[in-house]
């Protein structure tokens, strides 16, 4: 009989429990909870504008490629235009100006005796020189400079770190006056000269002898540059300088 009467509210309960959930005040079956509105909007927005992200995202890495190439291609550019080189050609024209012959000129030649010794006068009369007018002595400078070396541009780098010329300009003036150039060998000459020194009022304040052994070298001006600064082609290679008694 006890099993009977379990049995039966077994049976109940179970059948309580398939039944659906109802609100307990009004009785009314519960429903799904309701959506996140955020949750909503975000998909809302995901669909209608998440394309239009995606291509505008493509697009920028597409500007960004396209940056870098250019930036590499000007690069490129730059690097070329700085190795352009100018091929010298010599003209051979007859009495009436027309061109009988032409050809590339040779390799680098030592230069005739006439021209290095006009160029190495040049240069100790330029580097030597004071003016206290500083544009004039910039271009002295920049004229020496320009047929120089290494070695001899570390040379005078240290002649003007200890005889600044626009220093000295502000107190006198110097005068270079060349006596002889003379070549002791192939390559290097003796360079003798004066240096008479005066006042800004132009009065003497002395007068001094110099000698100078230099070496010299040779090479083919090819770039526009080169030709400007340097059109004979003689370099001065070594350089020293020394007053005399």
């Amino acid at each position: 009989m006890a099993n009977m009467i379990s049995d039966f509210f077994g049976k109940q309960n179970q059948g309580a429990s398939l039944q659906k959930k109802v609100e307990p005040v009004t009785g009314m079956p519960l429903s799904k909870a309701p959506e996140n509105p955020y949750l909503a909007a975000r998909r809302e927005w995901n669909e209608r504008y998440g394309s239009y992200i995606a291509q505008k995202r493509t697009w920028q890495l597409t500007a960004m490629a396209s940056m870098a190439l250019s930036a590499v291609l000007a690069v490129s550019l730059v690097t070329v235009a700085s190795q352009a080189s100018v091929q010298p050609f010599i003209v051979q024209v007859d009495k009436l100006g027309e061109a009988v012959a032409v050809a590339p000129a040779q390799g680098a030649k030592v230069a005739d005796e006439r021209i290095i010794r006009f160029q190495l006068a040049q240069f100790i009369t330029n580097a030597r020189s004071i003016t206290p007018d500083p544009i004039v002595q910039k271009r002295w400078l920049d004229q020496i400079y320009a047929i120089t070396s290494p070695a001899s541009n570390q040379y005078l780098n240290e002649y003007f770190k200890k005889s600044d010329p626009f220093e000295k300009a502000k107190g006198s003036m110097v005068a270079v006056e060349i006596q002889s150039a003379l070549p002791l060998s192939g390559t290097t000459w003796q360079v003798n000269w004066t240096e008479t020194a005066r006042g800004l009022n132009g009065s003497i304040e002395g007068i001094t002898r110099w000698q100078a052994i230099i070496t010299v070298k040779n090479f083919t001006p090819t770039t526009p540059k080169q030709i400007i600064a340097n059109p004979t082609g003689v370099v001065v290679d070594q350089l020293a300088w020394t007053q005399q008694l």
